[in-house]
């Protein structure tokens, strides 16, 4: 029996497919372990063998941002849920604002199609004490998961980002307004804000949390955005206006397709000396940015363990809300010490993303690892060099992360070393 054109074609575009989606085999592999070989879905497969013409912008529009529903969106204006938790964390100088929302579903079912069952994971790897909560987590978890939008916002949701807001001098003008990763724009925020002070700068502190970002451009027309290239390319495409600072994964200069924005030098000499910044070079996931103002420093995406080891025994082991449930199997299935990599504090995505054998980040990325794996050193020189500059006596007090909490310096200097120590093998701290 001879075949049919079609099935002829349909072998031949496998074949090609599973040639082309291979990463460079010349690349250099990741130098630690972080655990099984992941098994990519066929539609990730497909879109890895195509071209890179065709692939980036595919790439581009897949991760345009795309904000999530909360309480306000689905219980209305006038809910008793209030999705904002304000802070003062310096009197009349900035302010933490916590902003609670439901996790996208897509999101929940990528990361179980990448790593399997987390629940599983996240109970195996829990100490002994917590096993039993973890079990609890994971019944709440799944009734949660059976509930209405309506009921599951009427539980604040189970999500949550912080944003912070600080106030400088800025032309003689000490009502100016610095906002880093911002969060959802309502109303109610926006008023509040403007009680603070004119918004001048938003600041995206990484390219992965650009959800909100267009709509911060929008709320404040005449603020100037500072954002890596990465999160400008995504966020254009859901029509918002250009950024008009920009800087590269591995460069401060602005790239030739971005020519005629501003620089990250030029960031700088707008900020006139009130804010400092510090690009994490080398960090393709998230092209992190630190902000420093006012011996305060802003940090999101590159911590996921809290430092303070009395809050955590007060609320991250005995919290008994929706977000504290799904904190909990998130960090025993991906972040834990006993599971890869074994001993870091990251999920392990962060390290496949650094892998330029790994598909997801030599194919399936806007901004791919060298294939020397030169990447995980410039990121850990980077990191070393901001270090430095922190650790100065009168130069940081304080870090806010928006993944854990407040924090000294010296905590968080310890912690960033623990976590990312791992990338040239030498301590951050030297």
């Amino acid at each position: 029996m001879i075949p049919s054109t079609s099935s002829l074609t349909a072998a031949l575009l496998y074949f090609w497919m599973r040639r082309r989606s291979k990463p460079n085999e010349k690349a250099k592999p990741l130098h630690v372990d972080y655990g099984e070989a992941i098994s990519f879905p066929f539609p990730m497969k497909v879109i890895g063998s195509l071209p890179e013409w065709i692939r980036i912008p595919l790439m581009v529009k897949g991760s345009k941002p795309s904000p999530p529903r909360d309480s306000i969106d689905i219980l209305g204006q006038d809910s008793e849920v209030d999705p904002y938790e304000k802070k003062i964390i310096l009197p009349g100088k900035i302010w933490r604002v916590r902003y609670s929302y439901l996790m996208s579903p897509e999101f929940k079912k990528a990361m179980e199609s990448l790593f399997g069952n987390v629940n599983a994971a996240a109970i195996t790897n829990a100490p002994d004490h917590l096993k039993e909560t973890l079990e609890k987590d994971i019944a709440a978890a799944e009734k949660y998961e059976t509930m209405s939008e309506k009921e599951r916002a009427e539980q604040g949701g189970d999500s949550k980002q912080d944003m912070f807001i600080a106030k400088i001098n800025i032309d003689g003008d000490d009502n100016a307004l610095l906002i880093y990763n911002p969060v959802r724009l309502h109303p109610q925020m926006i008023d509040w804000i403007n009680t603070l002070g004119e918004v001048k700068f938003i600041v995206s502190g990484s390219s992965s949390h650009t959800n909100f970002l267009p709509d911060a451009a929008k709320q404040f027309p005449s603020a100037k955005i500072i954002c890596a290239a990465a999160a400008d390319l995504k966020c254009q495409g859901v029509g918002m206006r250009p950024a008009d600072f920009l800087y590269d994964v591995v460069r401060d200069e602005v790239p030739k397709r971005y020519s005629g924005r501003g620089t990250y030098q030029d960031a700088l000499e707008a900020l006139q000396g009130q804010a400092r910044l510090f690009h994490i070079r080398g960090d393709v996931c998230t092209q992190a940015l630190f902000v420093l103002v006012h011996k305060h420093l802003f940090e999101v995406d590159l911590l996921y363990v809290n430092s303070d080891e009395k809050l955590r025994e007060t609320e991250f082991e005995s919290g008994t809300s929706i977000q504290h449930s799904s904190h909990r199997i998130f960090h025993y299935s991906l972040i834990t010490k006993k599971a890869p990599p074994i001993g870091y504090l990251l999920p392990k995505y962060r390290c496949l993303m650094m892998d330029p054998t790994s598909l997801l980040a030599s194919k399936l990325m806007i901004d791919a690892p060298n294939a020397d794996g030169s990447s995980c050193v410039i990121m850990a020189e980077s990191l070393r060099s901001a270090l430095q500059t922190l650790s100065q006596d009168g130069v940081c007090d304080h870090v806010l992360s928006s993944h854990t909490h407040e924090m000294s310096r010296e905590c968080f200097c310890q912690k960033l070393n623990e976590t990312w120590g791992w990338l040239d093998g030498t301590s951050l701290l030297e």
